[in-house]
Protein backbone atom coordinates (compact mmCIF):
# COMPACT_ATOMS: atom_id res chain seq x y z
CA UNK A 1 0.00 0.00 0.00
CA UNK A 2 0.71 3.58 -0.94
CA UNK A 3 -0.16 6.62 0.83
CA UNK A 4 0.68 9.80 -0.39
CA UNK A 5 -0.03 13.09 1.64
CA UNK A 6 -0.19 16.64 -0.02
CA UNK A 7 -0.87 19.96 2.29
CA UNK A 8 -1.77 22.90 0.73
CA UNK A 9 -1.44 25.54 3.03
CA UNK A 10 -4.06 28.64 3.15
CA UNK A 11 -4.09 32.20 5.44
CA UNK A 12 -6.28 30.74 7.94
CA UNK A 13 -6.96 26.83 6.74
CA UNK A 14 -5.11 24.11 6.01
CA UNK A 15 -6.59 21.64 3.06
CA UNK A 16 -4.75 18.28 3.49
CA UNK A 17 -5.37 15.31 0.76
CA UNK A 18 -4.73 11.82 1.68
CA UNK A 19 -4.39 9.24 -0.88
CA UNK A 20 -4.13 5.46 -0.30
CA UNK A 21 -3.38 2.96 -3.40
CA UNK A 22 -2.99 -0.52 -3.10
CA UNK A 23 -1.98 -2.45 -6.73
CA UNK A 24 -0.70 -5.36 -8.25
CA UNK A 25 0.43 -6.29 -11.86
CA UNK A 26 -2.87 -5.98 -13.38
CA UNK A 27 -4.17 -2.69 -12.05
CA UNK A 28 -5.40 -0.79 -8.67
CA UNK A 29 -6.69 -2.97 -6.17
CA UNK A 30 -7.60 -0.36 -4.21
CA UNK A 31 -8.35 3.39 -3.49
CA UNK A 32 -9.62 5.77 -1.42
CA UNK A 33 -8.71 9.59 -0.68
CA UNK A 34 -10.02 11.57 2.25
CA UNK A 35 -9.94 15.31 2.16
CA UNK A 36 -9.48 17.24 5.86
CA UNK A 37 -9.62 21.11 6.00
CA UNK A 38 -7.59 22.00 9.28
CA UNK A 39 -8.02 25.42 10.67
CA UNK A 40 -4.33 26.93 11.76
CA UNK A 41 -5.58 28.63 14.81
CA UNK A 42 -6.68 25.54 16.67
CA UNK A 43 -5.68 22.72 14.68
CA UNK A 44 -9.17 20.72 14.51
CA UNK A 45 -9.04 18.60 11.16
CA UNK A 46 -12.69 17.91 9.77
CA UNK A 47 -12.93 15.51 6.90
CA UNK A 48 -15.51 17.22 3.82
CA UNK A 49 -14.49 14.16 1.52
CA UNK A 50 -14.06 10.53 1.11
CA UNK A 51 -13.83 9.01 -2.37
CA UNK A 52 -13.05 6.25 -3.58
CA UNK A 53 -12.72 7.22 -7.52
CA UNK A 54 -9.38 6.97 -8.73
CA UNK A 55 -7.61 10.42 -9.18
CA UNK A 56 -10.15 12.41 -7.42
CA UNK A 57 -7.69 13.57 -4.87
CA UNK A 58 -5.12 15.06 -6.63
CA UNK A 59 -7.67 16.47 -9.40
CA UNK A 60 -8.86 18.45 -6.00
CA UNK A 61 -5.71 19.33 -4.86
CA UNK A 62 -5.20 21.43 -8.39
CA UNK A 63 -8.63 22.47 -8.06
CA UNK A 64 -7.77 24.30 -4.67
CA UNK A 65 -4.26 25.29 -5.49
CA UNK A 66 -5.51 27.33 -9.12
CA UNK A 67 -8.78 28.61 -7.11
CA UNK A 68 -8.04 28.67 -3.49
CA UNK A 69 -11.30 27.99 -1.02
CA UNK A 70 -14.02 28.46 -3.23
CA UNK A 71 -13.38 25.21 -4.80
CA UNK A 72 -14.57 23.78 -1.33
CA UNK A 73 -17.26 26.20 -1.18
CA UNK A 74 -19.90 22.83 -2.33
CA UNK A 75 -18.02 20.34 0.39
CA UNK A 76 -17.51 22.64 3.66
CA UNK A 77 -20.90 23.16 5.63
Amino acid sequence: MKTKKTVIKGLAIDVLVIETTHRDAHGTLFYRAEIFVREKKTGIERLVRRSRIPGTGQELARAVQAQGVRALEGLVK
